[in-house]
């Protein structure tokens, strides 16, 4: 029994102790000899539970806001990716769970109902280890409270129902500002080009792009590009939602998006004529935040009906669009926003198991090669604005990038994460019709301060908006902060570094599959 309960501690995804699996053992075994039926509830439940979330506890560790907000945003289709990304291994262990438990189930019944030295042994040991984080808190903190007690089964209880709380207080708002009007007070418009484009890509790591220095030649488009490099720029944040929130949006003094107030609203105000076309979805469990952005565009196109994986639809189906937005009529200035699928993982079903190298294992391989399906939507889409005729300005930057997992291993893989620099830093470049160069701005920039950019790169002057510096510049910005999981700020250059290593052992392949 105790090896189950050492089990079931180590699937919810946090920190492990020790002490903490002795005394849920003990509290498994005192309640074995007082009560079988509450006994079998308890341990069926947490075994089910445990067996379910290893694979995620694995990956994503312990709830918090940011894994809890995309079940929200989640789907049925989405989750059958994802749960193909884990190892095999993974399921073993959660099927191991179960079987354990099934064991322990079958095993002959022996009840105590009698009060016993040995009972009051197991309740003093599961006491004695339930105050030892509470009391280690009123000495630190001067507050004392059994809901600080440390065991992971106690803790995933209460830590789902206080984040499902908060998320949907976030939802709340998020619709209420959704449906305001925006509040933006337009100062001066003064435009420096007729089309203005902004792509965002999706989970892609900067050091995995050959033009930002990554070990592959996986990127021709954007390698030779003219145009402005950032080699320094950081996302907002490691996810998504929370990443773009914070990005396309004027956050306010609370630290919070104002959706209302955002890149659309703000071109929309100035006279531009917008569009904003989609290969994510447009639905989950309700309205995303990003969606409900897009949705203000003048001009809307979500390849995807409902949710994200609602079809199997390809970055490269949005350049059909493009003609359309850049030839209507309309003397106004353009604000044309692409969303791509990107690399999301799983990167294996973006790219159809097709790679040009092969690096680690084929998923390794295959998030390679959806870089370069990026690089190749990025090459045409440049080519159709090129042959437009108009005098046009392209931003290209990603949401976030990932992490590996189970480094090292065969069934190494990359995912979410919010503990490492990798998970920030990602790629960003400005391309312009004119360039005659390609320069690369060395100095730290910040997707928390996108709003400055896109004032300065698009004209627009706000009161709403005050640039702290010069974007696209050397010129030293404040100290970059990032927002992980939880949702808390924390410094980025306190964080470890996740490098892209390739194994010297690995075979080569540079054929496509």
């Amino acid at each position: 029994m105790f090896l189950l309960a050492l089990l079931i501690n180590i699937s919810l995804g946090y920190e492990l102790h020790v002490l903490d699996a002795v005394g849920f053992f003990c509290f498994l075994c005192l309640l074995k000899r007082l009560s079988w039926r509450a006994f079998k509830y308890i341990l069926i439940v947490s075994s089910l539970v445990a067996a379910c979330y290893f694979p995620f506890g694995r990956t994503y560790g312990a709830p918090n806001f940011n894994s809890i907000l995309s079940l929200y945003s989640s789907n049925p289709g989405e989750a059958g990716e994802i749960l193909r990304v884990f190892p095999l291994w993974y399921y073993l262990v959660s099927l191991g769970i179960l079987g354990f438990a099934l064991l322990l189930l079958k095993r002959p019944v022996r009840l105590f109902p009698r009060w016993s030295g040995h009972h009051s042994s197991l309740l003093t040991v599961f006491l004695v280890i339930s105050l030892v984080v509470p009391l280690k808190v009123f000495y630190t903190e001067g507050t004392f409270s059994l809901l600080n007690a440390s065991y992971p089964v106690f803790r995933f209880v209460k830590d789902i129902t206080l984040i499902n709380m908060t998320v949907n207080a976030e939802h709340q708002r998020m619709q209420d500002l959704a449906t305001l009007q925006d509040n933006w007070h337009v100062i001066a418009v003064k435009p420096a080009h007729q089309v203005y484009v902004v792509v965002i890509g999706e989970s892609v790591r900067r050091d995995a792009m050959g033009a930002f220095g990554g070990q592959w030649d996986n990127t021709p488009f954007v390698s030779h590009v003219n145009g402005v490099l950032f080699q320094n720029y950081l996302s907002a944040a490691s996810s998504t939602q929370q990443s773009l929130g914070l990005t396309l949006t004027l956050v306010g003094k609370d630290e919070q998006p104002q959706y209302q107030n955002n890149i659309v609203t703000l071109a929309k105000r100035a006279g531009f004529h917008t569009y904003w076309f989609s290969n994510q979805g447009q639905l989950g469990n309700y309205d995303t935040a990003i969606a409900s952005i897009a949705k203000r565009a003048d001009n809307v196109h979500f390849l995807k009906n409902g949710n994200f994986f609602s079809q199997d639809t390809q970055d490269m189906d949005l350049l059909k669009f493009t003609n359309d937005a850049l030839h209507e009529n309309s003397e106004a200035p353009k604000l044309i926003v692409y969303h791509l699928m990107g690399s999301h993982p799983k990167a294996c079903e973006r790219t159809h198991h097709q790679y040009a190298t092969f690096v680690n294992n084929e998923e390794v391989s295959c998030y390679l090669h959806s870089i370069t399906q990026t690089d190749s939507f990025l090459a045409s889409l440049h080519q159709q604005l090129q042959n437009s005729g108009k005098d046009f300005s392209m931003i290209y930057f990603s949401d976030h990038g990932l992490a590996f997992k189970e480094r090292g291993s065969k069934s190494e893989y990359l995912s979410h994460n919010d503990q490492f620099q990798q998970n920030y830093q990602v790629p960003m470049f400005i391309t312009s019709s004119g360039e005659t160069r390609q320069r690369v701005i060395k100095a730290v920039r910040s997707a928390n301060d996108f709003m400055s950019l896109f004032a300065e790169w698009s004209g627009i002057r706000s009161r709403e908006v005050v640039p702290k510096y010069h974007f696209i510049s050397e010129q030293p910005a404040p100290p970059a902060y990032v927002t992980n999981f939880t949702p808390n700020r924390v410094d980025y250059n306190k964080l470890p570094q996740d490098p892209f290593v390739s194994r010297s052992n690995a075979p080569s392949r540079t054929a496509l599959r």
